[in-house]
């Protein structure tokens, strides 16, 4: 008995002492696999959400954190909120039906982050109004999101919106269709793109090339 004692004692003092040795090959791969899986600084509570998102944004995110932890972190909190539907305009159809068609775009995706779907068109109204209406419309959320029209096509940055874009208000939703009222008596002939942007990071999250 005391010989079998001495056994056991001896092959768990052998297994510490390979664990103590092996040591610096398996913490990596523990350290690999944490950093891999939670997005850091982030609250605990929150991370099963972050684990919940699709692979791409997180990867996205993680390395965004990288070069600017702080925007990784609020944006990830954005991200866990999901989505916010567009409040139904029962009249919308009716509407537009027969309204004369301006221009029309496809909202594109502009990386990981920052993506959309769905149409822009601007429509004049019988009564000489004008509309920007989304159809079958999605995209990313962020932070304090407004609508713009912008002269160039493609911008990504508030630098290329410019000065004389056209803010058309808070966007109502990250899904749904929705509609907003363009200025009367203004000049839209030189306005080449709808935007959504986010002005807490000044970023686009999605253009709509209008043609």
């Amino acid at each position: 008995m005391e010989l079998r004692f001495r056994l056991i004692l001896l092959l768990l003092v052998a297994l510490v002492a390979v664990a103590v040795w092996t040591f610096p090959a398996w913490r990596g791969y523990f350290r690999e696999r944490t950093e891999n899986d939670a997005l850091p600084g982030l609250a605990l509570e929150l991370q099963d959400d972050f684990l919940s998102l699709p692979a791409v944004e997180r990867k996205a995110l993680l390395d965004l954190h990288a070069s600017n932890a702080e925007m990784a972190l609020e944006m990830a909190r954005v991200f866990i909120a999901g989505p916010q539907a567009a409040p139904i305009d029962e009249g919308a159809g009716d509407a537009i039906r027969g309204a004369r068609i301006l221009a029309s775009g496809e909202f594109q995706v502009l990386d990981a982050l920052h993506y959309g779907a769905g149409r822009a068109t601007i429509y004049e109204l019988a009564d000489s109004t004008q509309i920007l209406r989304f159809t079958d419309f999605t995209s990313a959320r962020g932070g304090d999101v407004r609508v713009y029209l912008a002269r160039d096509p493609q911008p990504r940055s508030a630098l290329q919106l410019g000065d004389d874009f056209l803010d058309l208000g808070r966007l109502k939703g990250n899904i749904g269709d929705q509609s907003y009222f363009l200025p009367a008596n203004r000049d839209l002939s030189g306005y080449n793109s709808a935007v959504v942007f986010c002005r807490q990071f000044d970023v686009s999250i999605t253009v709509a090339t209008l043609r």
